[in-house]
């Protein structure tokens, strides 16, 4: 899986969300295998910092509300296996990457790190949670497209089939 002679990895970032319809990863999925690339999920938690890297690489981090406490991962248990089994029928090299602070600026320190073919992202959700995000973080995909060069795939997180319809085909 290389696109040129010195063998580097083909590689998609998608940004995910804990409730974010599944639908967003399918389609960061098709496009992966369409272009022979690894995929990158990558999740932002905006409640928390970093405060220290590790020679490791990873992140020691705290909330910004000294109130709160946990280290946990942003999904639950059950949220990573629904991706794992839209991921297995894809037959793509997959990776989860957990990171802090705003959504775009993690998805473009990542696609820069790995020099990403594109980044995918789910179209900002619907209802007053969707408006109150945007109100807090503003548009991802609209950051993403002024701030860095890559393509930006912006998916409908509301396809005209449900979720439940779209993987079902995929047995």
């Amino acid at each position: 899986m290389s696109d040129d002679s010195t063998g580097a990895a083909r590689t998609i970032v998608v940004g995910i969300l804990p409730d974010q319809p599944l639908w967003v990863v399918q389609v960061a999925a098709d496009y992966a295998r369409a272009f022979d690339a690894e995929l990158i999920c990558v999740a932002a938690d905006t409640t928390r910092y970093a405060y220290q890297e590790l020679p490791d690489g990873s992140l020691l981090t705290a909330p910004l509300d000294p109130d709160l406490t946990g280290v946990g991962s942003m999904f639950a248990e059950e949220r990573l296996e629904e991706i794992r089994t839209v991921l297995a029928p894809s037959g793509v090299r997959w990776s989860m990457r957990e990171l802090v602070g705003l959504a775009a600026d993690a998805l473009m320190d990542v696609a820069e790190e790995v020099d990403a073919l594109m980044v995918v992202v789910g179209a900002r959700p619907g209802g007053f949670r969707g408006a109150l995000r945007h109100a807090f973080t503003g548009s991802v995909a609209l950051r993403l497209a002024h701030r860095q060069y890559r393509p930006v795939v912006v998916v409908p997180t509301a396809p005209a089939d449900s979720d439940a319809a779209l993987l079902a085909g995929l047995d």
